[in-house]
């Protein structure tokens, strides 16, 4: 019986001490500079696309808006193909007016539903200029069917 409540009370006081630290550490709490600099300024972004190829290459754009710069932190996509093919992932960015690519690894998932199925799931920091055009980018085999859903995730921050 001792041991039980020795067990039970020891619990209760780490639960306790655990609640009491998780809410003195809020962001809430926390001085603004402790957070991060310029917190206030972000805008989430996320954009989808829908990528065909044609004859081995397919590419989807958006463009960035005015006055604020991109900032890609994730990029997620599933990409199919005929059995046996392979593919390759590029995003095309501008920054500071020079073209930037980033190639991203295309994991193999296996056949699925008669073809041939990747991903792509990457935290990056991929930088765009205000009014610039975002390119994804995909080449794959040139014959049978082949696409992509892609999902682009990141904030905007204001430009000076």
């Amino acid at each position: 019986m001792l041991r039980s409540v020795f067990h039970r009370s020891s619990i209760l006081a780490a639960i306790a001490a655990c609640c009491a630290f998780a809410t003195g550490a809020s962001a809430a709490t926390l001085p603004k500079a402790a957070v991060t600099a310029g917190y206030d300024d972000l805008a989430p972004f996320s954009q989808r696309l829908d990528i065909v190829l044609s004859s081995g290459f397919g590419n989807g754009t958006f463009t960035v808006p005015a006055g604020v710069r991109l900032v890609i932190d994730y990029i997620s996509a599933d990409l199919a193909c005929v059995p046996g093919g392979s593919m390759l992932f590029d995003v095309a960015t501008y920054l500071n007016g020079a073209e930037v690519e980033s190639h991203l690894p295309v994991f193999p998932n296996g056949v699925i539903l008669g073809q041939q199925v990747f991903s792509v799931s990457s935290p990056v920091h991929i930088y765009a200029d205000p009014g610039s055009t975002v390119t994804i980018a995909l080449l794959g085999p040139s014959t049978g069917n082949a696409g992509s859903i892609v999902g682009v995730y990141g904030h905007l921050v204001p430009v000076n």
